[in-house]
């Protein structure tokens, strides 16, 4: 019998657990009052309350009972004794600390252990798990374990299941996985693990899958991997694996997935792939594969997925390729394929994406494309087809996305594809079209992208078009159109980009035009317009980008022009306007209002210039002559007068930067800056004032005499010789200086000297988001509203960068480190030193930069810059503000079966509350909607960063019509609507 004293702690006890005061204290008094410590399963009980894992969750659900086999992932055998562990962060969100925590000693029957999507629980691999003699599943995915595989591993002899993905291991694979002969799935994938693949995991013979994708993984393809021949799943996709591809790879008779993809593998696609008729999906795109496609590949009748996209291939498209039957995707783009489209690839009668663009492919596009009844997805672009578009293109009634931009087509448009009534995007854009655009295009109901640019067609705007009702963008630019302007168009109440330069447009500029309030670019130069510049273009609240130039517009410039707040380029040069240039339009950071009538008091920087009827290639190369030699006689007479400083410079105690003269490009908004100011201001760089480094700078705080406190960022002295640093801070400093947003980081002045380099900038108070977001009090205080904000305000930048620049401007490397947050928590983006100016008319290839975790997946083997690999980066952001940290494991695959289980209240950042207000729900819909358009894999597939912004603006809902908490991320990753190009 239990003693008073005993009995009245066990009291004392329950009432504890009633109002759910647990603690280890509290448990520990109650086994000790039980006298059961020598017990085996209690021993196991006590190892699992020394975690705190499950502690924790009783203290805030009141949840406890003192049965162990009955806690949360926890299961028993007969006898009590725990045989499973299974533990998912949405269950159970206090797994905190290091595995190590865990003492798999005490758990001599332990057969499973899982603990799954946990981004708190760290620390590496104990080698005491190899204690688990019995164990046969050992699940560790998507935690942010680190350190090496222990090469002990080796002696779980009785594993099956083995799954380490989605954390920071390092390190070789430990040969010592070979003796794991039992073992059937091996998953090392998204990781960071380096050297080769061991040869020994070929003496895994009764392995099904092996997964070791997006690792630093070296070296060539094993050839022992013959062995492996009852293996279903061979994914080595994502490493940088060389060599080519082993012939013996068509020994493994079962194989269903191969996914080679994204490597560097060379050499010849291997006729022995043929006899994997097994196979459902074939991925070998993204390497350096040549040689010829194999007539072989037609064996995989099976086959599903056929990806060979960004390679090096050459020759004709097999025939062969049209025995494949069950074919879903054929991707086949970025290559040097020759020939015509085979006749027969209209056999492949389930296909739904088929994308031959990027390659050398001649003749005319085949009528048999209109068999294929499920395609959605057709892109023909950028080869060398000639002839007229088939009108049996108009039968593949499910197609969402038709390119057949630059090729040799000619003849008219079918007026038969006003029957694609689910078409989203149309590009028939630089080709040889010509005839009318039919009317019938009106029907297109859900189209967003509208571009039949750089063609011949002639007669007038179809007033149908204004029936497209989705409408974003519409680019009719160098044809032949005439006619006036439809004022229908005016019914287009979502078009952003309007584009209808260089036709033969007449009549005036139709008012009705200006109802588009979401306009963001309107061009329309280069036509015959007349009359006047409606006063009502002021209600284009959103308009960024405005050419008028080249027509005979006249009258007065309306001063509504000047009230648009984000206006940045007005070109209305090559006209016949009169008056004076009101006084808010002269601020316009890029105005052009040359070749005009104008009178009176006309600013230097605008004066009028001969008014041609148009603005020719010569006259406007002209202007760009002028300009230069303008801006290298303003260099010449600042490198006069620093020559002449220099001279009067005394010497003083810094050395050689004293060289660096005040006046020489150092400016800001209220006044000049002098050098003395800033080298007074840091104490001469001293370090206490630093506030971090970068990889070609550091970063000073300094308070100026002015009071106004700003930040400087300083050349490594030991960097100034180096070309690409040179270059980068040249880069950062020019483009600074061009552009203006509010969300893009103020430059007030700049300091450009050989020992003497330095930007000076608007100083943000809170620092980067990077910092804010692993600061946990920091963090709270950044609550749902400010978070949807930092996104949106993330996005208008981005969007200005990429469509009201002109050239546009791609950051590359848009991450946390690199958005900054002023004292209201607003966001900034900031670091433009390796931004580029994409240029249309180069390849627009770069070396990769960037920052590791957010670089589009495209850069990092095509090395091809676009605007999409910011908007890829964008949306690992985006999604870090709502998950509170990196979304590695969100990243790895954007299909994963874990996806249906996941909601996204389990996924937003636990430190916050769960939102509860309707509106910041919706909002926190709608950005993750949009971000997870903005991390689909295949760019065209993503949205641009202007058509985020205008959704962030216009503020739409996401269409679901489940309770908040049931919304999972699978069907955030499934939604249609921005699903564009």
């Amino acid at each position: 019998m239990a003693s008073a004293s005993s009995v009245s702690r066990l009291v004392v006890i329950i009432i504890l657990i009633n109002v759910g005061a647990i603690s280890d204290a509290t448990i520990s008094v109650t086994t000790s009052a039980a006298g059961l410590l020598s017990s085996p399963i209690q021993l196991e009980r006590e190892a699992l309350l020394a975690t705190g894992w499950w502690v924790n969750n009783w203290a805030t659900t009141g949840n406890y009972t003192s049965d162990h086999c009955k806690w949360t992932g926890i299961s028993c055998n007969s006898a009590g004794s725990v045989i499973g562990v299974s533990l998912l962060w949405y269950e159970n969100d206090n797994i905190i600390g290091e595995l190590g925590r865990f003492k798999f000693s005490c758990f001599p029957n332990l057969r499973s252990f899982k603990i799954r999507s946990n981004y708190l629980l760290s620390g590496s691999i104990p080698s005491e798990i190899t204690v688990l003699s019995t164990i046969r599943t050992l699940e560790l995915t998507s935690n942010n374990l680190t350190g090496i595989i222990p090469s002990e591993m080796g002696r779980l002899r009785n594993l099956v299941h083995l799954d380490l993905s989605n954390n920071h291991l390092t390190g070789h694979i430990p040969p010592t996985l070979g003796r794991l002969s039992k073992l059937k799935i091996l998953n090392l994938s998204s990781n960071s693990l380096v050297g080769n693949v061991p040869s020994t995991l070929s003496h895994l013979t009764q392995l099904t899958t092996l997964a070791i994708a997006s690792n630093q993984i070296n070296g060539s393809i094993p050839l022992e991997i013959e062995n492996l021949k009852v293996l279903h799943v061979l994914d080595l996709s994502r490493n940088e694996i060389g060599g080519s591809i082993p012939s013996t790879i068509g020994h493994l008779k079962r194989l269903r997935i191969l996914d080679l993809s994204q490597n560097k593998l060379v050499g010849p696609i291997p006729s022995s792939v043929g006899p994997l008729t097994q196979l459902t999906t074939l991925n070998m795109h993204s390497n350096r594969i040549n040689g010829s496609i194999p007539l072989e590949i037609g064996n995989l009748n099976f086959l599903q997925v056929l990806g060979l996209s960004d390679n090096k291939l050459e020759g004709p498209i097999p025939s062969t390729i049209a025995s494949l039957v069950n074919l879903k995707s054929l991707s086949l783009e970025y290559n040097n394929l020759i020939g015509p489209i085979p006749s027969t690839l209209g056999h492949l009668n389930r296909l739904t994406d088929l994308d031959l663009s990027e390659n050398k492919l001649v003749g005319p596009i085949p009528s048999s494309v209109g068999h294929l009844n499920f395609l959605q997805d057709l892109d023909l672009s950028n080869n060398k087809l000639e002839g007229p578009i088939p009108s049996t293109i108009a039968s593949l009634v499910n197609l969402t996305y038709l390119s057949l931009q630059d090729n040799n087509l000619t003849g008219p448009i079918p007026s038969t594809l006003g029957h694609l009534n689910r078409l989203t995007d149309l590009d028939l854009s630089e080709n040889k079209l010509v005839g009318p655009i039919p009317s019938s295009v009106g029907h297109l109901n859900f189209l967003q992208d509208l571009d039949l640019s750089n063609n011949k067609l002639e007669g007038p705007i179809p007033s149908t078009i204004a029936s497209l009702v989705n409408l974003k963008s519409l680019s009719l630019e160098y044809n032949n159109l005439t006619g006036s302007i439809p004022s229908t168009l005016g019914h287009l109440n979502r078009l952003t980009i309007l584009d209808l330069s260089d036709n033969k447009l007449d009549g005036p500029i139709p008012p009705e035009l200006m109802n588009c309030s979401k306009l963001t670019t309107l061009i329309l130069g280069n036509n015959l317009l007349s009359g006047s510049i409606p006063s009502q273009i002021g209600k284009l609240q959103k308009l960024c980008y405005l050419d008028l130039s080249g027509n005979s517009i006249n009258g007065k410039i309306p001063y509504q022009l000047g009230a648009i707040p984000g206006i940045h380029t007005v070109d209305l040069s090559m006209n016949n306007l009169s008056g004076g240039i009101p006084v808010f339009v002269r601020k316009v950071p890029h105005l052009d209002v040359s070749g005009n009538k104008f009178g009176g008091e006309i600013p230097t920087t605008l004066a009028n210039a001969p008014p041609p009827h148009h603005k020719t290639i010569a006259t406007r190369l002209v202007a760009i002559i002028l300009a230069m030699v303008a801006f290298l006689a303003l260099i010449f007479g600042i490198l006069i007068i620093r020559r002449r400083r220099d001279k009067e410079v005394e010497p003083t105690g810094t050395g050689e930067i004293t060289n660096c003269a005040d006046e020489f490009a150092i400016w800001n908004y209220d006044g000049r800056i002098t050098f003395q100011d800033m080298i007074e201001a840091t104490e001469d760089f001293d370090i206490k004032y630093c506030i971090g480094t970068g990889g070609y700078g550091s970063v000073y705080r300094a308070r100026l005499p002015s009071g106004k406190v700003v930040a400087l960022k300083k050349l490594h002295r030991s960097e100034t010789e180096e070309l690409a640093s040179l270059e980068s801070f040249r880069n950062e400093a020019r483009l600074l200086s061009q552009i203006r947003h509010r969300n893009i980081v103020k430059l007030y002045g700049f300091c450009l000297h050989k020992t003497c380099m330095f930007l000076i900038y608007e100083y943000m108070e809170m620092g980067s988001l990077f910092c804010v977001l692993r600061t946990d009090e920091e963090a709270v205080g950044l609550d749902w509203t400010k978070r949807v904000n930092i996104v949106k305000g993330m996005a208008h930048a981005l969007s200005y960068l990429h469509h009201h620049c002109t050239p546009p401007i791609v950051h590359r490397d848009i991450s946390s480190n690199n958005i900054l947050l002023n004292s209201e928590l607003e966001a900034f983006v900031a670091d433009f030193g390796i931004a580029r100016l994409l240029n249309f008319d180069s390849s627009n290839r770069t070396l990769l930069a960037g920052t590791f975790g957010y670089i589009a997946p495209e850069l990092a083997y095509t090395m091809v810059v676009t605007e999409k690999c910011d908007v890829y980066s964008f949306g690992v952001v985006a999604l870090e503000v709502l998950v509170g940290r990196h979304p590695e494991a969100l990243l790895s695959s954007s299909s994963s079966s874990l996806d249906k289980n996941i909601k996204l209240i389990d996924l937003l950042d636990p430190r916050l509350p769960p939102p509860g207000d309707q509106m910041i729900r919706q909002d926190i819909i709608l950005v993750s909607t949009v971000v997870f358009s903005c991390l689909r894999s295949q760019p065209k597939y993503r949205p641009t960063m202007q058509l985020v912004s205008n959704e962030f603006i216009a503020r739409n809902k996401t269409p679901m019509q489940k309770p908040f908490h049931e919304i999972s991320i699978l069907e955030l990753r499934n939604q249609e609507m921005y699903l564009v190009d």
